[in-house]
């Protein structure tokens, strides 16, 4: 097992676990945030238990894409089999983020998706869908992630029974995601209490796109 590039992987998940809290996207040690090593088929996971601060070289689980534990002490957060799944799966994903954020988390509990409002067109490409009710982990969930991810090109999940799944092509855009998410909810959730948050027409949405094109930050569809 070549493990070259753990400890800078290590490092940017650290980081991303540490951003999350500070956010305040979750609480104490909840959450799971993996980032697949550069160009191996290694995934380095968040232990269970620990929070990002207490993240070291020692304490993290390195994995590989079948979820069997290749490197560690600690026991893998539980969701580790889920995002091995989705990494064996989307080729292009580098970081797995399940925030279990409080307006993500109740609205994702809903089952109702985030409609196309014009910040969330723009960042997501439309609306943030919703994933399939998955009462277990393992790879029933990693697959009710992938085929919402494959069947609507949006980056962001959700998922009834665990929260929103983010899917990024590195750890820190995953992050900001995730953290844009969260923010896009409460507003929608404060439109929702002063009235009724209208959705864009698809003529809009196309308008959206190409303008985001034109300016170079294309829709991340």
């Amino acid at each position: 097992m070549s493990m070259a590039g753990v400890g800078e992987t290590v490092d940017e998940l650290r980081r991303s676990v540490a951003d999350l809290q500070e956010s305040e996207l979750f609480l104490f040690t909840t959450a799971i945030v993996s980032v697949r090593l550069p160009g191996a088929d290694l995934i380095v996971l968040k232990p269970s238990g620990i929070s990002g601060k207490s993240l070291s070289v020692g304490s993290i689980v390195v994995t590989d894409l079948s979820g069997k534990v290749l490197d560690g002490v600690l026991a893998p957060s539980s969701g580790g089999d889920a995002h091995a799944y989705v990494y064996r799966e989307l080729s292009a994903a580098r970081c797995v983020v399940n925030t279990r954020s409080t307006l993500s988390l109740a609205w994702a509990a809903r089952g109702e998706p985030i409609p196309h409002l014009p910040a969330v067109v723009e960042e997501f490409g439309g609306g943030v869908p919703v994933g399939p009710f998955v009462s277990s982990w393992g790879d029933a969930l990693g697959r009710g992630v992938v085929d919402t991810v494959q069947a609507t090109g949006s980056p962001a999940v959700l998922m009834p029974s665990q929260g929103p799944f983010i899917v990024g092509p590195t750890a820190s855009e995953a992050v900001r995601l995730a953290l844009l998410l969260e923010q896009l909810t409460r507003r929608l959730h404060i439109a929702r209490h002063l009235g009724t948050a209208e959705p864009l027409d698809p003529h809009d949405i196309d308008w959206l796109g190409v303008t985001a094109l034109r300016r170079g930050d294309s829709p991340r569809r």
